[in-house]
């Protein structure tokens, strides 16, 4: 067999390699700093791996599960005669009849796997058939008619046996969950040839996707070309022809036929080997996907650390974080988590800046995640993991505080204009705000952390910002309640505008209506606008509510 060699490139590249690795094991690849080289003996079956590996690694977010996982509640009434079956019991038959059973089942992708699995069945049918189960009248009670309503139940069970005996066996979990990861997952990276061509005229997706991406290896890797006049773009090996192109990846290429103008001189050079197309196939196992939106952390000084830090992090998307809830289970903070753990990876990422490339809204975004950004977000660990299942909502948008952190930290923004509309929010009593002040004061020690590491402002401590806080407190203890929200209107209004003369005299006339000295720290507001806003801030938290207390953000019962 011949050994095939594949070095990093750029960033799509680089996925497609880390995908390849996902997808063959590194067990039964061999590594050597930028270098990956594998048996060709590996692309026996090569389809198989594709999608077997997709389907162990979004098991759970498929639409194919949601269907065979009802089947253990099933089982569990069963084993108690039923006894355990009540109302929400029945609420959730219903919900998964309606919602699950018969809407995947006359799915059209669905549909066109079902001669493959077993042409003598008809499962459109079954859904047809499926209907919900104790409907109540007008003053009927469950309890009334429950013993109705189990032999219904009993009978609907019998069907839904049918329904998941088919779709979880060996043919129906292959053909069913590849179509699931086909239009949740694999579409993400590339589109319009092979399964996800809109004309295709073969059935069986894997084979379709070995005559497009393996066969052609395969036949390549025969062919002599000592007489070759075109060379990979990529990897620069000879090539008969510029057939091969790299149209297919999403929003990264373009039709080399249709847009010609795109190229110099009008002349089409590019073109890619077969084994590059194969890669660049991999691309959607190379990256992390967690509710349409990707993550892949371009860290290419080896090939080794990319596949390390890239696991990590989707290790952290979708296993680590199964019970929290959307907005926590985000990428932004699988990437930090992953980076920032410094105890189960003997490098820390202090040699070069990492591109981190982001897929959103079906588009790429990147970013440098740099030395300094990587600093400013290890020592704000404990701030991090405070605020991770705090946000708010503005009609529609849901703004989560940890993504939107560290989404401005690493475009090296400061958290001033954030920290402003959480506090403003939280004293005028919006609604749909789950944080309470604490979780402001975490912001605030964040933004505190990058102001140092950009040199923007030196001469503010955490201590300082704790005493500062105590102050707030020990202020709003005497201070007239009924005078508080005029004072926190004007303080925040002076300290948005930046007009530190304001802030002065709101401080001195509210001190002296005290008859208390003013702390000497309000002298530091003058030096600039960093430590203006800071010190501002750190004194609205305190008077206002408390840096300690932070760690449980995001319920409702502290809205």
């Amino acid at each position: 067999m011949r050994e095939i060699e594949c070095r990093t490139g750029d960033w799509l590249y680089n996925a497609g390699i880390n995908g390849l690795v996902n997808i063959v094991g590194k067990e039964n690849v061999r590594i050597e700093g930028q270098r990956l080289f594998f048996d060709t003996a590996l692309l026996d079956g090569f389809e198989e791996s594709y999608f077997a590996y997709f389907i162990k690694a979004y098991e759970k977010t498929l639409s194919w599960y949601k269907i065979i996982s009802y089947k253990e509640e099933m089982e569990r009434h069963r084993e108690a005669d039923f006894s355990d079956f009540d109302e929400l019991s029945l609420d959730r038959l219903n919900d998964y009849i309606a919602n699950v059973a018969k809407y995947y089942l006359k799915s059209k992708s669905y549909v066109s796997a079902y001669p493959l699995i077993d042409a003598t069945k008809d499962p459109v049918e079954w859904g047809k058939n499926l209907t919900k189960v104790g409907q109540l009248k007008k003053k009927e009670t469950f309890k009334e008619k429950r013993a109705e309503i189990i032999q219904n139940v009993k009978q609907v069970y019998v069907q839904l046996d049918e329904v998941i005996d088919f779709c979880q066996s060996q043919k129906g979990k292959k053909y069913l969950a590849a179509k699931s990861v086909i239009y949740t997952v694999i579409k993400n990276g590339w589109n319009g040839v092979s399964f996800l061509h809109q004309q295709t005229k073969e059935k069986d997706c894997y084979i379709d996707y070995r005559k497009t991406f393996v066969d052609p290896v395969l036949e390549h890797l025969e062919m002599n070309l000592e007489k070759a006049k075109f060379n990979c773009i990529t990897c620069n090996e000879p090539i008969k022809n510029t057939d091969l192109n790299l149209r297919f990846m999403n929003e990264t290429a373009f039709d080399t036929a249709r847009k010609t103008s795109h190229v110099w001189d009008f002349n089409n050079d590019i073109a890619v080997c077969p084994m590059c197309k194969l890669i660049y196939s991999c691309v959607p196992a190379g990256f992390t996907y967690v509710y349409g939106n990707g993550i892949f952390i371009n860290d290419s000084i080896y090939i080794d650390t990319l596949h390390a830090v890239n696991k990590k992090v989707h290790n952290e998307i979708l296993y680590h974080n199964s019970t929290d809830n959307p907005t926590s289970t985000s990428p932004y903070r699988a990437l930090i988590e992953a980076i920032t753990n410094q105890t189960e990876d003997k490098r820390h990422y202090e040699l070069a800046d990492i591109q981190v490339v982001r897929y959103e809204n079906e588009t790429y975004r990147f970013n440098i995640l740099s030395k300094r950004a990587l600093k400013i977000f290890r020592e704000s660990k404990g701030e991090l993991k405070a605020i991770q299942k705090c946000g708010l909502k503005e009609g529609k948008l849901s703004i989560n505080f940890y993504q939107e952190t560290v989404r401005r930290l690493m475009n090296n923004e400061n958290l001033f204009t954030f920290i402003h509309k959480t506090m403003y929010l939280k004293l005028t009593n919006v609604s749909d705000t789950y944080y309470h002040m604490g979780h402001v004061g975490a912001l605030l020690s964040i933004n505190t952390n990058f102001l140092k590491e950009i040199e923007a402002m030196t001469d503010i401590s955490k201590g300082l910002i704790l005493r500062i806080n105590k102050c707030g407190r020990e202020f709003k203890k005497v201070y007239p309640e009924n005078k508080l929200g005029g004072f926190n209107y004007k303080i925040l209004n002076a300290i948005k505008t930046n007009n530190r003369d304001a802030f002065l005299d709101i401080i001195l006339n509210s001190y002296s209506y005290l008859n208390e000295p003013i702390p000497d720290f309000f002298l530091k507001v003058i030096t600039n606008d960093e430590t203006f806003k800071t010190v501002g801030y750190a004194f609205m938290v305190g008077v206002n509510g408390a840096l300690e207390n932070n760690e449980n953000g995001g319920n409702k019962d502290e809205k």
